[in-house]
């Protein structure tokens, strides 16, 4: 069964989504006028080896070789693709995170194994208890930030896992979906290391940093040859459709978007922290990410009654479905926009007071 946000079309109604962590500010501008500009672009195929979507990508990541990149259907194709023509004798994750890389795994017939390496608070990642769980011959997808904890693993741990995983001969894959929401960004991210740890590959997708999840543009970046090949060997022909083209050559170059949301996320998720934090029913973890994870904690209320509650209110959450590790009280809201944050705080706060 698949656990993500954005069900909102299980409920009748507009609803205020805070279950999908996609960026408030919408489709940006510079999509939509050349989406206008090359409408006849539709009435052809793609070029089979999307070379330009490729390019704009490497010049945006200041890659040199666009031979590195390989372009998916979001982020979610690339991870199936990865663990299934790994070769690998297990997948590896981390306790808690996303749920595709289990469900990628069991789609493969990998064995699979989650390390709850995390600490009480889900602050830091002890880097040496994943080692310790991890066994030759793996494949260790890792979530960087990490969903839905927003936990982040800094740049040189994450280069000693690589560096200890290469002599191991594990594979490691790094989602690194939400780093750009990251204040660190862009020296907190693997991308530059690829040709140093030929074992690692970075996924990356426009869905939620360019607020865009149905055009469906995700990425890989490697410089692991064999897998470049191998992933190409199990692609279906044309799996980017012309709109996700487009969008490649237009976000992005987009730098006043860009700017826009680097400064929003940044304003909002602090605001966001210190608001939540002021809900005594409620213990709020901090995230680099562009969401937080809550826990009810005085337990008269589970998350899955709190959804229900709040979708009555026109408000959508996700509850911890999916994401091993988590109690029936945790539950994940996404930072948006200050009015939408704050119509949130109101109705949260009303429900906390009832419970």
């Amino acid at each position: 069964m698949n656990f993500h946000g954005g069900d909102i079309y299980s409920y009748r109604g507009d609803l205020l989504d805070f279950s999908s962590n996609i960026n408030p500010l919408g489709i940006p501008d510079s999509f939509r006028e050349l989406l206008l500009l090359r409408l006849s672009d539709f009435t052809r195929y793609p070029d089979i080896d999307y070379l330009e979507v490729r390019k704009r990508i490497a010049e945006y990541l200041n890659i040199c070789d666009t031979g590195y990149i390989i372009p998916g259907n979001g982020a979610v194709e690339l991870i199936y693709k990865l663990v299934a023509s790994s070769r690998a004798e297990r997948v590896i994750c981390l306790r808690p995170t996303f749920s595709e890389y289990g469900r990628a795994a069991e789609a493969a017939g990998v064995e699979f194994c989650d390390i709850p390496a995390f600490d009480a608070d889900f602050n830091a990642v002890d880097v040496e208890m994943l080692i310790s769980g991890i066994k030759p011959h793996s494949l260790v997808v890792i979530c960087n930030p990490n969903n839905p904890t927003g936990t982040l693993i800094g740049k040189e741990a994450m280069k000693y896992l690589a560096a200890v995983l290469l002599k191991l001969d594990c594979k490691l894959v790094i989602d690194e979906a939400f780093i750009e929401f990251t204040d660190s960004y862009p020296e907190n991210s693997m991308v530059d290391s690829v040709e140093e740890f030929t074992n690692t590959t970075i996924i990356r997708a426009a869905t939620k940093f360019f607020g865009m999840p149905g055009i469906r543009l995700g990425y890989a970046v490697t410089a692991d040859t064999a897998a470049i090949k191998a992933v190409r060997e199990l692609m279906e022909p044309w799996n980017l459709n012309s709109a996700a083209v487009i969008a490649a050559c237009s976000v992005f170059e987009d730098r006043k978007y860009i700017n826009n949301t680097r400064c929003w996320i940044k304003t909002e998720r602090k605001y966001f922290f210190e608001e939540l934090g002021r809900f005594e029913k409620l213990k709020i973890y901090p995230s680099t990410a562009n969401f937080h994870l809550l826990r009810i904690e005085d337990g008269n209320m589970t998350a899955a009654q709190l959804k229900e509650n709040m979708a009555e209110h026109g408000v959508l959450i996700r509850t911890a479905e999916g994401f091993n590790g988590l109690s029936q009280f945790h539950f994940r809201l996404a930072v948006k926009d200050r009015n939408s944050n704050d119509i949130i705080l109101r109705i949260l706060g009303e429900e906390m007071d009832n419970t």
